[in-house]
């Protein structure tokens, strides 16, 4: 049936049609961004995670150019300050990289000697313990370059990497001078298995060659449950100021080593009453002080700090600055089982401990707890750098053809 228009109907008319398709157009595109208004914008970019950064480096030409451009760079780094966890190694299995962010800045790649371990992560470099030397590989720009062990005169456990440039605020010190700063034992003449000393030695990639060792002589129990080659153990050392410091074993009687970087000097310092030194991380505690994160079986984080000033003793002690119950943070039920701290990330202030169900960071300043990885009972060595698309361009495919 066909219906016929009322007389009250208006009558349809070519205008009308017109303004019904005008009324169902789709709305108008936005106005253009503003040159000035892209910089900004892509600053504000997260740098934890890297992929943030390619994408808008792969969108257009323009887009790219900003993202490459140095003086944005620094700006950049300058903004967000510290530089990023990335990842971390586990310091007890082989060195594989294992990735916070959604998807991994890179992959580890082949190398023609064989990597035991790794000894520590800093100023975006890692360093590794090799059969015979070591190896300083930087996996931003893929730079590597062998430091010498067997010219060493000691009988290396652990050490630490360090930027050497003068002035450098360490958020993109790629390619610069480094030190190596290497711990290890070494015996008496007289052998006396109840006497041993603990050397230390640098390394300048300037110079090409490791200082003369300078040693302190330590009691060391050995008839304790650690064997004597494990006197320094190998977890992350901390570096505050123009001082190093390295986690003894308890047959030292719970100490930590300091290495002296302007002196050339070695000496102890006293962990905190009660606190052992398997569930410990040290860490710059600021005001130039040392400070640590150490764990208990109830499951609790202690964060302690180095008094600026001496006791009656003569001595500066420890203070308690905080204590956080991590079953109460951690995003999963815990009832039987260890948490032990494993692990801690300088500049983002975050702390690794492991679990049976699994590894967490907890950020100090927030309080969020996430899980990272599968169990790792540690120690972990944390990677933290930027990740700009000027360091991985040549990996990344053109960007669209654009303006």
């Amino acid at each position: 049936m066909v219906a016929l228009a009322r007389s009250s109907d208006p009558p349809v008319t070519t205008q009308t049609l017109a303004d019904h398709d005008h009324a169902m157009a789709a709305p108008p595109p936005p106005p253009e961004l503003n040159d000035d208004v892209i910089p900004e914008i892509l600053l504000r970019l997260p740098p934890d995670e890297p992929a943030s950064l390619f994408r808008p480096s792969l969108a257009c030409k323009p887009w790219r150019r900003v993202l490459s451009d140095p003086a944005f760079l620094r700006r950049y780094r300058s903004f967000h300050r510290a530089p990023p966890l990335l990842g971390f190694f586990d310091g007890n299995k082989s060195p594989d990289f294992c990735p916070v962010a959604a998807a991994s800045p890179f992959s580890m790649p082949a190398f023609d000697c064989i990597l035991q371990y790794v000894l520590d992560c800093r100023h975006g470099r890692v360093l590794f313990q090799l059969t015979e030397d070591l190896l300083v590989w930087d996996p931003i720009t893929g730079r590597r370059e062998d430091v010498p062990e067997q010219e060493l005169d000691i009988l290396l456990e652990n050490a630490v990497v360090l930027c050497a440039a003068a002035g450098c605020d360490h958020r993109d010190c790629h390619g610069g001078p480094f030190l190596v700063v290497g711990v290890g034992l070494a015996t008496d003449d007289d052998d006396d298995m109840h006497d041993s000393s603990v050397q230390a030695s640098v390394y300048s990639s300037q110079v090409g060659a490791w200082q003369p060792s300078v040693y302190l002589q330590l009691e060391v129990d050995f008839d304790a449950q650690y064997p004597w080659d494990r006197l320094i153990l190998r977890s992350s050392g901390a570096v505050v100021g123009d001082e190093v410091y390295f986690l003894l074993s308890p047959d030292a009687g719970n100490k930590i080593l300091k290495y002296n970087l302007g002196r050339h000097c070695l000496s102890t310092i006293d962990l905190p009453a009660n606190v052992d030194c398997w569930g410990v991380a040290l860490m710059p505690a600021g005001d130039g002080l040392l400070g640590l994160a150490s764990s208990t079986w109830d499951s609790s984080l202690y964060l302690w700090s180095r008094l600026k000033m001496l006791n009656a003793e003569g001595v500066a002690g420890w203070v308690q600055l905080r204590v956080i119950e991590m079953r109460a943070v951690l995003p999963v039920t815990i009832t039987d089982c260890k948490v032990r701290v494993i692990g801690y990330a300088e500049g983002v202030n975050v702390v690794f401990v492991g679990t049976c169900v699994g590894t967490f960071t907890i950020n100090l300043e927030s309080g969020l707890a996430r899980k990272v990885s599968p169990t790792v009972y540690g120690p972990v060595l944390p990677f933290m750098s930027f990740y700009t698309p000027d360091y991985a361009c040549r990996k990344l495919p053109l960007p669209v053809e654009t303006n």
